[in-house]
């Protein structure tokens, strides 16, 4: 290949559109600069030096290394058989004039380019050629357009009068080659090298030619396109205007991730509230101020709000302090709603409510909250007994008959990230004990797989018990989550189960679990429990995973049982601990064998009978096996699963020692029967444990 074909060039892809979602900019880039590295590499042009960035109105992404060219591709091209390309005489025929001419091989040279190779069906002619790389710019004409409609949104829509879909309206596309546009249309919209700045402060059409032009233009225009640098930018100027009122920003990284992906030029705006607003309850005007406004909280010395409240905006400053003003203005209006919110529900006590529930559908084949909550009181004494803890079904019977009625307040109708958290209030309010308010109040705990569980054991219980009825109940009316579709979030209320289960050392039954809640829905099924059972594993192992463990100790330790969570968290720490052991890799790979042989050997005969045992490796291996056999059986039983495997892993001389001087599969079949029921028998002793065959042995 030519110098000049080896020429690498910069590649810069601009899309410019109207607002997407703050919730999806990050991901949408993140595909998008992966789809065009994809596209790429199909072509065989190895790009290197990704650069990806994002705003609300645009999607960049620049590679600094793209050949200009393709490489050129040697392929190997079959022709007809010998037999047909050469007649009697040795002289081509019109099969093998063909073959060249269509390869571009003029006839003189038929014999020097074409080769006549051995195949498996006999002699083929045979020819490599060279196909010269196209030029790159050529082919990004349709690469880029292509990986602009294959960015994934949960929502896209038609905007311009062909078939593309979008999340939002394309407004314009830059894509420039080695400085030169790239020439292609999508959406109605023709590629060229003019970017838009702010969409206020900034000039419409700005011509660009390279990435780093384009950075410094559009900062010029009042937009940071890199997100880390407009995350510096608010935080530091979040944590200068807490100060300056003389508190503390209150952390809250979802929140700050949001305003760094809806604002281009942001900088920090500090307001006040009235002191009388104080009164509320801390989450609730966290709340009000969060989720509603997109504003930070800021707290005092001994962590109680102070009257302020920080406001990213995408303005460069607020020298007249008009936008202050006009946030303050629509702050002091929404929480002056949420006080008279308080007030009215004040007059009305929780376990008034209850009547009420049952208006409140659930989900239709699943009744209403009245029905939900008398199911969870039905499930809440066989939890208890299995916990070992029915001296709070009192308490949690209470929390029960009113966890779902602050959904008919007037707070949570207005603020419906407020479930729960309301409810817990009103009722520690209304003068109930803290183990009923705080299990309302915990009940949506915990929010994710890496968020924390409900800190109280009342609420851990009755947000386990909620989330086992909401799961068990679509699978027994075939609301099953399927591949990536799951509208009742099953797949997140499993994962919350079982980290309620293993954050606070429940011994728990996983089938029993089930059992109890198909009951109450009064669909008991063999099918539909098997489903679910199925459903917990694939969310243990989920969970495992996220915790660090590797893989294979994860399949191990669920081939032998995976019903007790808690136990096979145990059991999985063990293994991982042992898993670098020499000993004990020895034995994995010894038992990939035993495994083999057990597979072919089929259902266990007889028990070992010692006297047949001829062989001085045989005879080892049995004495070593009686002798930590009851070692095993009872440091399983105390769940010392550590000292368990370690008996087993010393073992290991005597089975290295029995595969090597003794043959399992010997001619006479009671040798061979007995050699076999020895192997049944030390794998028996991984019972429970785990299926050590499935670690992976790394080749060294």
């Amino acid at each position: 290949m030519s110098v000049k074909a080896m020429e690498k060039m910069e590649l810069v892809i601009e899309l410019g559109v109207e607002e997407i979602p703050a919730s999806m900019l990050a991901d949408a880039t993140r595909q998008f600069a992966a789809l065009v590295a994809d596209a790429l590499a199909a072509q065989r042009l190895a790009a290197g030096g990704c650069t990806a960035w994002f705003t609300p109105r645009r999607i960049i992404v620049g590679f600094a290394d793209v050949p200009s060219r393709q490489e050129n591709l040697r392929e190997t091209v079959m022709g007809p058989p010998k037999k047909v390309a050469y007649d009697a005489a040795g002289a081509p025929t019109k099969a093998a004039l063909a073959f060249a001419e269509k390869n571009g091989v003029a006839p003189e040279r038929l014999r020097s380019k074409v080769k006549v190779v051995q195949t498996p069906k006999g002699e083929y002619l045979s020819l490599v050629r060279t196909v010269r790389g196209e030029k790159t710019a050529k082919l990004l004409q349709s690469l880029i357009p292509a990986a602009i409609g294959k960015i994934q949104f949960p929502k896209t829509m038609h905007w311009s009068p062909d078939d593309f879909r979008f999340i939002r309206p394309l407004r314009w596309v830059v894509a420039l080659f080695g400085g030169k546009p790239v020439k292609f249309a999508v959406a109605d919209v023709t590629a060229s090298r003019f970017t838009a700045g702010h969409r206020f402060l900034g000039e419409p059409k700005i011509a660009v030619s390279s990435l780093a032009d384009l950075k410094e233009r559009l900062r010029g225009n009042s937009v940071l396109v890199d997100p880390a640098e407009r995350l510096e930018i608010i935080r530091t100027g979040l944590l200068a205007e807490a100060g300056a009122c003389g508190g503390k920003l209150l952390e809250d990284p979802a929140l700050l991730e949001t305003v760094v992906n809806l604002n281009e030029a942001p900088s920090v705006v500090r307001g006040s509230f009235e002191e009388r607003f104080l009164a509320l309850p801390k989450e609730i005007l966290v709340t009000v101020m969060r989720e509603h406004q997109k504003y930070f909280s800021v707290t005092g010395a001994d962590g109680e709000l102070l009257p302020a409240f920080l406001a990213v905006v995408n303005l460069h400053a607020d020298k007249d302090g008009l936008i202050r003003a006009g946030h303050e203005r629509v702050l002091r209006a929404r929480l002056a709603d949420a006080a008279f919110f308080r007030e009215t529900d004040a007059k009305v006590r929780l376990q008034d409510r209850e009547g009420a529930m049952a208006g409140v559908l659930f989900q239709e084949k699943l009744g209403s909250y009245k029905d939900k909550s008398g199911r969870v009181l039905a499930l809440l004494p066989g939890i208890l007994e299995a916990v070992g803890a029915p001296e709070l079904l009192e308490d949690l019977s209470t929390a029960a008959r009113l966890y779902k009625c602050d959904l008919v307040t007037e707070m949570v109708k207005e603020f419906t990230d407020l479930q729960g958290v309301v409810g817990g209030l009103y009722a520690k309010a209304e003068g109930y004990p803290e183990a009923v308010w705080k299990a309302i109040y915990e009940q949506y705990l915990p929010k994710s797989a890496t968020s924390p569980s409900p800190e109280s054991r009342t609420g851990a219980i009755l947000a386990l018990a909620d989330r086992l009825d909401t799961v068990a109940g679509c699978f027994s009316v075939g609301l099953v989550p399927s591949g990536s579709g799951d509208p009742f979030a099953l797949r997140r209320q499993g994962n919350g189960i079982l980290k309620i289960i293993l954050d606070h050392r429940l011994s728990l039954s996983i089938e029993n679990l089930v059992d109890k809640s198909l009951q109450a829905h009064g669909k008991a099924s063999a099918e539909t429990a098997g489903e679910l059972k199925q459903f917990f594993e694939g969310r243990l192992r989920f969970l495992f995973e996220e915790m660090g463990f590797a893989y294979d100790c994860v399949n191990a330790t669920l081939a032998a049982g995976h019903d007790n969570p808690l136990d096979t968290l145990e059991r999985l720490r063990a293994l991982e601990a042992m898993r670098q052991e020499p000993d004990f890799l020895s034995l994995a790979s010894n038992f990939k064998r035993v495994a083999n042989i057990l597979g072919q050997a089929g259902a266990p005969g007889a028990e070992v009978d010692e006297a047949r045992l001829s062989d001085a490796a045989e005879v080892a291996l049995y004495r070593s096996y009686l002798k930590v056999r009851p070692e095993v059986g009872a440091a399983g039983a105390r769940r010392d699963y550590g000292t368990a495997l370690r008996l087993l892993a010393s073992m290991r001389g005597a089975v290295d020692e029995f595969f090597t001087q003794v043959m399992v599969m010997a001619e006479d079949p009671l040798v061979k029967a007995n050699r076999v029921a020895l192997l049944h028998g030390i794998s028996r002793l991984f019972e429970g444990l785990a299926d050590i065959s499935k670690i992976v042995i790394e080749k060294k």
